[in-house]
């Protein structure tokens, strides 16, 4: 934590730095006041967070009496009425509440093991290896939440989390973010001023330490829950609510994963700052807005222009609700910066803008939800003119277009239209496809892990289309289990680097307590 504030110039570390007694400013003012707070959207239980239904924030179309689901932040979950023996009606419910002195402190315990099967026919479009691969993935989290009752306003709360990963069986090898037999995958403490569980009671939060993020639609910040390892970041945050509105600030370094014991560290080439707001226009979700800045300062960050240190500035807007079977979430994105290597500077001037709309037949059999998705971001249009205009999707889902991590949404425009139907309430069927191209032929095709295929390999824009099939159920409260399946058919890009169709099949089951 010192190095990152050693370390950051002095305008950045003053942003964030002032953001914690300007937020509680503004708390202390609008205290007297009160207003609704627009509830945060629920997943569908027990689906895998980083998954499209979920991160679409489409619910199920028929209430439900059962508990609420497990959060995709485990930090955000609240067990205070379990206080109530009556209450607790669940095997692991004894656990969730610990009381710990007087009534108001308690220690909830938590965790998850997850299985997971992987198979890929041509890995990397058969351009790294041409065999297939095929591997099983373990992982087991577990965390304690220790929290205070209020002193003068003031709680005090404490979260740590365990993470235990392996990999069995890949020809390819193995990246720490697979493989990590033990680590601290989160430790911070908080202090919380007012109640932020029971808006539309204003707070101020904050937290120091390493911790999971994300903001938004996950376009730009989330976890990478499918890797074994999930995306963390060292640092500190507070976060205001303010009459139903929310505001973040936070100044952090992303973890980098190490294999062995206890060895995960800072990225010292990553500096990672922001603020984020959501305020609330309409209630019951209709209609909601976001405003942003995001800062990121990365060394050896490679382009198709060559390898060098970015500096880039990203300012945001985000419109999202839903209403009447219509859901809708819409986000456009303004890149600015500078891009140094070895041999000449070059300005940034990137964008996108990213579009997911969607009608669920509420009242008809097995609800389903017809979607579109339409998204573009700039690419490079030359390399030599000083100026670098390849959109940087900042700490993006891997499995942003599909579960077979292929590509990652860098000089791209794609049409991704879908089909999802619920014959149980537990049970989703998802039915997808997407075509995909590149926005500038002079620019590369990224991977979640860099330029799988440069410019100069084709002259084409059409990259290849995905079928998608999987099926998402949920068993009990505890347990889940999907089932993917994804046909990358490839286009001509592809094909001109020599590469082939891919075949991904994945199969998880998940217990979570």
């Amino acid at each position: 934590m010192l190095r990152l504030l050693n370390s950051t110039p002095w305008s950045r570390t003053r942003l964030i730095a002032a953001a914690a007694p300007l937020a509680l400013a503004a708390a202390t003012a609008a205290r007297a006041q009160s207003a609704d707070a627009a509830p945060k959207p629920t997943p569908a239980p027990n689906v895998d967070p980083d998954r499209s239904a979920v991160a679409e924030n489409v619910p199920s179309s028929k209430p439900t009496q059962k508990p609420p689901p497990f959060k995709l932040f485990r930090y955000e979950e609240d067990y205070r009425a379990l206080a109530d023996p009556a209450k607790r009606t669940g095997f692991f419910d004894p656990v969730k509440y610990i009381r710990l002195g007087d009534s108001d402190t308690y220690l909830s315990i938590g965790g998850e093991a997850r299985a997971r099967y992987e198979y890929y026919s041509h890995p990397s479009f058969g351009l790294r290896t041409d065999s297939h691969d095929d591997f099983l993935l373990g992982r087991i989290l577990l965390h304690g939440d220790f929290r205070t009752g209020p002193r003068d306003g003031l709680h005090f709360r404490g979260f740590a989390q365990l993470l235990s990963g392996w990999s069995w069986g890949e020809e390819l090898p193995k990246p720490p973010t697979q493989e990590n037999k033990l680590d601290l995958q989160q430790g911070f403490g908080d202090l919380v001023w007012g109640d932020e569980q029971n808006a539309p009671q204003d707070s101020l939060r904050l937290r120091v330490g390493r911790q999971e993020m994300g903001f938004g639609s996950f376009r730009l910040v989330t976890s990478r829950d499918p890797t074994n390892a999930r995306l963390t970041f060292d640092g500190v945050r507070a976060t205001a609510v303010l009459n139903g509105n929310t505001f973040d600030a936070f100044l952090t370094r992303p973890v980098a994963p190490e294999p062995d014991i206890f060895d995960d560290g800072e990225d010292d080439n990553t500096t990672f700052w922001g603020l984020y707001s959501v305020v609330p226009v309409l209630p019951e979700k209709r209609l909601s807005l976001d405003f942003y800045y995001l800062g990121l300062g990365r060394e050896n960050t490679r382009f198709q222009s060559g390898v060098g240190d970015e500096v880039r500035h990203s300012i945001g807007t985000r419109v999202w609700g839903r209403s009447r079977g219509w859901d809708y979430d819409a986000e456009a994105v303004f890149q600015f910066g500078t891009f140094d290597t070895a041999t000449r500077s070059q300005d940034i001037a990137a964008w996108t803008v990213a579009t997911n709309t969607g009608y669920t037949f509420e009242t008809a059999t097995w609800s389903p939800r017809l979607g579109l998705k339409l998204n573009v971001a700039s690419g490079d249009r030359n390399p030599n003119d000083g100026r670098l205009g390849t959109f940087n999707p900042l700490f993006p889902r891997n499995n942003y277009f599909s579960d077979a991590t292929l590509l990652a949404p860098y000089n791209f425009f794609n049409a991704h239209p879908s089909v999802q139907l619920r014959p149980h309430d537990d049970v989703m069927l998802t039915l997808a496809w997407d075509a995909f191209f590149r926005y500038s032929t002079n620019d590369a095709v990224f991977s979640p892990g860099g330029i799988v295929i440069p410019a100069g390999a084709s002259n084409d824009r059409f990259v290849g289309s995905t079928l998608t099939l999987q099926a998402d159920w949920n068993i009990s409260r505890n347990l889940s289990l999907t089932a993917s399946y994804v046909h990358f058919f490839s286009g001509p890009v592809v094909r001109d680097a020599g590469g082939k169709d891919v075949d991904f099949l994945g199969s998880w089951l998940t217990f979570r307590f």
